[in-house]
């Protein structure tokens, strides 16, 4: 089933752009109030274990 274009998600980091990913990861706050979505590569380069 496809997904509808509204619910479809970009990593936020521009240099990654990915917008398939198994999970999504919270990164930092934005001004608006929302958090940045990264994904599984980002979320691991930004913040390693």
């Amino acid at each position: 089933m496809a997904t509808p274009s509204s619910f479809l998600k970009t990593c936020f980091n521009t240099k990654c752009g990915a917008s398939s990913t198994e999970r999504w990861w919270k990164g930092w706050r934005l001004r608006s109030g929302d958090v940045a979505e990264l994904s599984d590569r980002c979320e691991y380069v930004l913040f390693p274990l």
